[in-house]
């Protein structure tokens, strides 16, 4: 194992113990020391890689859209707006209903971001991001004639405050079906659109 690999190992490391001590302790009940003692490093080993708490807390957050923006870059390959989108619909929520601590630790976020500048400007950029990502497929499908001509903006933010509700609702909500859920939202968000059932 390289250096760097070594330092990245242990960065991850300390990103998950603080992601557990957060969401045991909260916040405000986490501390450099508790991080410290859960990760298996000293306290001076800690902040050799950071210098508070907070900081942890923005690093662990932007680690958390990492499997999403690479979702969104994948969705874009695809070959027509409507495999992206049907392709993003399933796995994004596949992903969240397999990730119950990162979707606690989302909801932690949320409260945590008012009295947060940085986290809440993180999220803005985040929320910027995604409303692009899908207007842009959106614009692509009525570009090619997959999809009638609409407002992508609409569609997308529709979508994108559609998905993020729901995503907690399948992890709480033991009646809600994975499978049942994807194909509702394939069916309003990207089917009732296309071209072809239209004729």
């Amino acid at each position: 194992m390289t250096k760097k690999e070594s330092k990245d190992k242990r960065i991850k490391d300390i990103i998950h113990a603080a992601v557990d001590e957060f969401l045991e302790s909260g916040f405000e009940g986490a501390s450099m020391e508790s991080i410290s003692r859960r990760a298996g490093i000293s306290k001076g080993g800690l902040y050799h890689h950071f210098k508070s708490k907070d900081e942890i807390f923005l690093l662990a957050n932007r680690e958390l859209h990492k499997p999403v923006s690479k979702m969104m870059e994948e969705a874009v390959r695809k070959s027509s707006a409507t495999e992206g989108l049907t392709w993003y619909i399933k796995n994004y929520l596949e992903y969240w209903k397999e990730h119950k601590t990162e979707m606690v630790f989302y909801a932690l976020s949320m409260a945590k971001m008012l009295d947060s500048p940085e986290l809440w400007e993180m999220y803005e950029r985040y929320i910027e991001s995604y409303v692009a990502f899908f207007k842009s497929l959106y614009e692509r499908g009525i570009a090619s004639g997959e999809f009638i001509p609409h407002s992508a903006y609409d569609s997308a933010v529709i979508l994108m405050g559609a998905l993020d509700g729901i995503a907690g609702y399948l992890i709480i909500d033991k009646e809600l079906k994975l499978d049942s859920v994807i194909s509702i939202y394939q069916e309003k968000f990207i089917h009732t659109l296309e071209m072809k059932n239209r004729k």
